[in-house]
């Protein structure tokens, strides 16, 4: 089992009102002090394609709860003891009393403009920057792998937060974790995410506590992706190799054609569609040749290699700048890129046995 620190801070009542879900969240997980949470990720297949056992990874959390006031001091506090804090992420949360369900934002805006005056008589009318910085700072969470679909509750996304003490909070602390490069055990930026509370007239405490859970253990584990490669042979017997374009990640490096492999998406499935997207032929799926997890700093990649066989049509570029003809036998001659090499020597020994 994982364990892992959280910092979940909310806020009290304001502007007159009599409570504040984001308050009521606090107090919930104080109380239980730690949370027992399984991951929301599709379950794993073995070389053959076999989906092994569904049960999902637990993740301990132990959760260090602080309730901000609801003004200038409060929307500083995580920013100035962020430098000695140990928390693997920061979840901040805050009530949105125009939200109709749970939201995420996406960023900080550098900016202050209230229609109410905060807890401690703070009204700032006309439009001001927080502090000498850049316009926005997005999320440092990896949220272009954030699961919407597996949540127990419905998000939405948002990269308006507001020009209130909720915007001036994230914003601030996000600024600190860039001044203070704050890292987490993995060594990526620090997560810190901010979610927006509906009020109780749309949404249940129980729901939302368990919500909160789900993300805090999210924000603790890096994203996995399962991605399909097609060791993929000609008509002459020889394989394909591709070279990365200048405009991708990895650019330059050469691998084996495929790609992710979509949700509800078998492997089978995943490179009958890839390959056709990415080189324009119609192949045979022959069987699983190797399977390797690479680990990076902010995902893992989940590789599952097939041999395939082209039966029709001549390979095109359409994704990579360049493809080679290779023969078995040269495999271990060749570049690969990293994530592709560990499986070398067995896709090698497999296909010439």
């Amino acid at each position: 089992m994982r364990r892992r620190k959280v910092l979940l801070t909310g806020f009290p009542a304001f502007g007159g009102m009599s409570n504040n879900i984001s308050e009521d969240v606090i107090k919930e997980l104080s109380g239980v002090g730690r949370s027992k949470v399984s991951l929301r990720e599709r379950p794993r297949v073995d070389d053959g394609g076999n989906v092994l056992s569904t049960a999902m990874p637990i993740v301990e959390i132990e959760w260090q709860t602080e309730l901000l006031t609801c003004d200038e001091a409060g929307s500083s506090q995580i920013a100035n003891s962020l430098k000695d804090n140990d928390a693997d992420a920061i979840l901040h949360l805050g009530l949105c009393t125009s939200c109709n369900t749970p939201r995420i934002e996406t960023q900080a805006r550098n900016i202050l403009e209230m229609r109410i005056a905060d807890n401690a008589g703070r009204k700032i009318s006309a439009s001001e920057i927080i502090i000498n910085g850049q316009q926005f700072i997005h999320s440092s969470s990896p949220l272009n792998r954030f699961p919407n679909d597996l949540f127990s509750t419905k998000l939405e996304q948002s990269d308006d937060a507001g020009s209130f003490v909720c915007n001036e909070t994230y914003y601030r602390t996000l600024s600190a974790i860039n001044f203070n490069d704050k890292k987490d055990h993995f060594g990526r930026k620090l997560p810190c995410l901010f979610l927006h509370l509906p009020d109780y007239d749309k949404v249940e405490l129980s729901e939302v506590v368990r919500l909160v859970e789900e993300i805090g253990a999210w924000l603790c584990e890096k994203p996995r992706i399962v991605v399909a490669c097609s060791v993929l042979e000609g008509i002459d017997g020889r394989y394909i190799s591709c070279r990365r374009s200048p405009e991708e990640s990895f650019s330059g490096m050469w691998e084996f054609a495929g790609g992710k492999v979509e949700k509800g998406e078998s492997i089978h499935d995943a490179l009958i569609r890839e390959i056709d997207e990415e080189l324009g032929v119609e192949i045979e799926v022959i069987g699983a040749l190797a399977k390797h997890v690479h680990e990076m700093a902010h995902l893992e990649i989940e590789l599952h290699a097939w041999h395939c066989k082209i039966i029709s049509g001549q390979p095109r570029l359409v994704v990579h700048d360049k493809l080679r003809w290779l023969k078995v036998e040269d495999f271990l001659n060749e570049e690969w890129i990293d994530a592709d090499l560990p499986m070398i020597s067995k896709i090698q020994k497999l296909l010439l046995s």
